[in-house]
């Protein structure tokens, strides 16, 4: 079977693109590995490192309700804060308190 010149001339340019090669993503933290990672009851926060200091990544176990915080980290405790809420994570549990309000505390179940 022959091939026109055309044919055989963009396989050669193509060919060459279909290569597999490696992709590195590394989840919500894009190109960078993640720091920690916690998963409670209600909900999976995963540390990532940022420009200055860490991010916080806030999701639901379904993988919704996605918030992305500023976070500092202060020996095992990271934490971080939005105008609504105060964030606390540590190996033990979650905090997640708001001002004039008791603080909802969940105990991580996985890390």
């Amino acid at each position: 079977m022959k091939f026109p010149p055309k044919i055989i001339t963009v396989l050669l340019f193509t060919l060459p693109l279909l290569s597999t090669q490696p992709v590195n993503a590394y989840s919500v933290c894009g190109l960078k590995r993640e720091e920690a990672s916690f998963k409670t009851k209600s909900y999976l926060i995963t540390i990532c490192p940022g420009e200055a200091s860490y991010q916080m990544i806030i999701t639901y176990p379904d993988g919704t309700g996605y918030k992305r915080i500023s976070a500092q980290k202060e020996g095992n405790k990271y934490r971080g804060s939005t105008q609504d809420h105060n964030y606390i994570i540590d190996p033990k549990q979650l905090i997640i308190g708001t001002d004039g309000q008791d603080p909802l505390k969940e105990k991580v179940v996985k890390k």
